[in-house]
């Protein structure tokens, strides 16, 4: 990293010391849906870093914070496989997000590590009618709520 940062840089080094990880929530724009990610995670833990794409800001962000406490503890979260530790009443899924997505998606990290040697999984939930974006009778708006960053 370099020796050089600014005061938004220094607090996001504060809180990956202090907490394991910073925690950045990018507000939804021109018609991409609001996000939440992870920074620190990784160099921490070796344990990728987390996004939720689609959920109200105070939610996603108890999630990441969630996520990081649970893989300090040593927890490790395999794609593809239900976890019902995240959102009450919804089994949630984990996909790696491919790196085609970094730069639009992951700015903070980019810095932080010096570019992309870092994985991520995208926190991904189901509509309430138990509906998976990749599934073949996902509405469109549902999709585009919460897109899909990875191979499902």
């Amino acid at each position: 990293m370099n020796n050089k940062v600014d005061e938004q840089e220094q607090s996001a080094i504060n809180n990956i010391e202090k907490y394991g990880c910073h925690v950045m929530h990018i507000f939804a724009e021109g018609g991409l849906p609001s996000f939440t990610y992870s920074v620190g995670i990784f160099g921490k833990t070796k344990q990728p870093e987390i996004i939720v794409i689609g959920l109200k800001r105070e939610v996603a962000h108890v999630i990441v914070n969630d996520y990081n406490d649970m893989v300090k503890e040593g927890k490790v979260f395999k794609p593809r496989k239900s976890y019902s530790d995240f959102l009450d009443g919804f089994d949630v899924q984990f996909i790696t997000v491919d790196k085609e997505h970094y730069k639009e998606h992951f700015g903070w990290d980019i810095w932080y590590y010096e570019g992309n040697s870092f994985p991520v999984l995208q926190l991904v939930f189901p509509d309430k009618s138990g509906i998976w974006p990749w599934d073949e009778n996902a509405s469109e708006e549902f999709k585009r709520y919460q897109p899909v960053l990875g191979s499902c």
